[in-house]
Parts: C-alpha cells; sequence; structure tokens
C-alpha cells in the first residue's frame, strides 16, 4: 500500500470517526445534549440498543406494539421446544430457546406485581448491567447482549433505568406457562 493511500484511508477514518462523535453528541439526534433529561435520554439509548426488539411484543412482524412496549413475553407466546444444537425464537422474538435453555424477555416495566421494579433498583439495576448477573446471582441468558451494556458509563445506565421507571406499567408475568429450569447436576 502506498503511503497516499494510507493517508487517504486514516482520512476517511478520521472523517468516519468525528461523524460518529458528533451524532453521538448530537441533542438532534437523541445523543446527550445539555438540555436532554435522563429520562430523555434513556429513552434514545432504549431505542438505539434494541431494547423493542425482544422485550416488546410485536404489532406485525418486527413491528414493537408500543401500547404493550417493554412489557416482555405475553402469556400467549410459546416458548420454543429446548434445543442443544441451534437457537430457535417465537415469532414475535420474546422466546428462545438454544444451548443455554430456553429464555424469555422480562417485563421492564415499573408494574408493581411483574415489572422491573420487583427485581431491582437502580443499583442494581447497574450492577446486573454490569456483571451480566440478575440480583438473585444467576446469569442473564441469551439473547440479552450484556456486552453491550458492561460499556456504557454509570450516567448511560442511570439513564436508562430512569427511562424504564417513567414507562406505563403493564401487568404481564412474562413466565406463566414457562416450566423451571431443571435443577443444576448434584442439586435438588
Amino acid at each position: 500500500m502506498s503511503n497516499r493511500s494510507s493517508a487517504g484511508s486514516l482520512t476517511v477514518f478520521g472523517l468516519g470517526l468525528t461523524l460518529a462523535v458528533s451524532l453521538i453528541n448530537s441533542p438532534a439526534e437523541g445523543g446527550q445534549g445539555a438540555s436532554q433529561s435522563p429520562v430523555e435520554r434513556g429513552k434514545y439509548l432504549v431505542g438505539i440498543t434494541g431494547c423493542h426488539d425482544c422485550h416488546s411484543p410485536k404489532a406485525s412482524g418486527m413491528t414493537p406494539d408500543l401500547t404493550r412496549a417493554l412489557s416482555g413475553r405475553p402469556s400467549t407466546t410459546a416458548v420454543p421446544a429446548p434445543t442443544k444444537a441451534e437457537v430457535h425464537a417465537s415469532l414475535d422474538f420474546t422466546a428462545f430457546a438454544g444451548p443455554w435453555g430456553q429464555t424469555v424477555a422480562s417485563n421492564l416495566t415499573p408494574d408493581a406485581a411483574t415489572g422491573i421494579g420487583t427485581r431491582y433498583n437502580e443499583a442494581s439495576f447497574i450492577t446486573a448491567m454490569r456483571t451480566g448477573k440478575k440480583p438473585n446471582g444467576t446469569q442473564i441468558q441469551p439473547p440479552m447482549p450484556n456486552e453491550v451494556y458492561q460499556n456504557m458509563t454509570d450516567e448511560d445506565l442511570k439513564a436508562i433505568w430512569a427511562y424504564l421507571r417513567s414507562v406505563k406499567p403493564i401487568r404481564n408475568a412474562v413466565l406463566v406457562g414457562v416450566p423451571p429450569p431443571a435443577p443444576a447436576a448434584g442439586q435438588k
């Protein structure tokens, strides 16, 4: 590669990096502007990190049903059969099965009986996102992209928490009809 093409590649890379940084910091694009509240920032982050992909039931195809936004797997959605060699998803993408077992998308709304507040507070939410472990010590299962959240700042995770606490509470017990996991070898 010639010095000229190396310099051109670096220039393109530098322009791309500058554009990415400006988009992240642009209030018009949902970035963290000086006038943006934590709830607004959290809404933006929930939108760009794909939370609705799994945690919101679908209206049609992969379009989230925003009347049930972030309420997790509906009890009417069948959980795919366990499989050791493949990953299977329900048609609404709220229930999964794979080598790890079966997983359903959690209810992230602030419903007092079935929502995220029954298991988490702000500190335990941040810890779970950093460690990939729920407050009870169990591992957060696929397809949850823990690696994405582990790299977020505390301010971003607090903003997501603030937004989740602000959405409409929806009573939805996501584990209805889901068999409990088998005990680990040696446990009863």
